[in-house]
């Protein structure tokens, strides 16, 4: 069976899971396969390496915000001694 695309994207992932482990016991693959899944594997590695990324370069920006506040500060009360 084939669903729409709209059907499809509505399936939860435990159902989609099942029926492919239930069609799986009788489907010959080729390497494109195990490619396939590298690849998807890599990507998600790929993904979450770019988020922890974000968050530090985020995280660094903030510090970098408050550090120049400081240097503000301090030159502004240099300027009166």
């Amino acid at each position: 069976m084939v669903r729409s695309i709209k059907a499809l994207r509505e399936t939860p992932d435990e159902v989609l899971i099942a029926e492919h482990d239930a069609h799986a016991r009788h489907t010959v693959v080729g390497t494109d396969y195990y490619m396939q899944e590298l690849e998807r594997r890599e990507r998600r590695r790929a993904i979450e390496a770019s988020d922890r990324l974000a968050r530090r370069a985020y995280w660094l920006a903030w510090s970098s915000t408050l550090l120049a506040l400081v240097a503000a500060v301090a030159a502004i009360i240099a300027l009166f001694k």
